[in-house]
């Protein structure tokens, strides 16, 4: 296998990991979507409802098409922004920065702005970004 197959390879894998990451946790927060509500209230955002299906119904459609390799470019950004929100007004507050949450949430926003910036890899339904 050459270089330029790993590295495609290795970008299907990161997608792969990324886009079933969201779905999953999409379709559990679409199974109980008032704890979503919940937790938003809890937080103090507005309108919680409308952003708790917002935040369901992004995780598991983004999720879907990082998982294809759909247009990544665009695809990724959105739930690169709920990670962002999610770090500053849940898992900061609540873990600090030396949380094992915030570790995993920097991971996965520097994957997504991977796979943003660089495409889908192999076996995507969009061969460029």
């Amino acid at each position: 296998m050459s270089n330029s197959d790993n590295h495609l390879l290795g970008h299907f894998l990161l997608r792969l990991t990324v886009g079933i990451l969201f779905l999953v946790q999409g379709i559990g927060k679409f199974q109980n979507p008032n704890g979503v509500t919940t937790m938003l209230t809890g937080i103090g955002f507005p309108i919680p409802l409308v952003f708790a299906w917002i935040l369901i119904l992004s995780e598991i459609i983004f999720g879907a098409l990082i998982l294809i390799g759909y247009k990544v470019k665009y695809t990724a950004w959105p739930l690169a922004i709920i990670l962002l929100v999610a770090t500053l007004t849940v898992v900061i507050p609540s873990g600090g920065f030396n949380s094992v949450n915030f570790y995993f949430h920097l991971i996965s926003i520097a994957g997504l702005i991977t796979i943003a910036l660089t495409g889908p890899g192999k076996w995507a339904v969009s061969k460029s970004h």
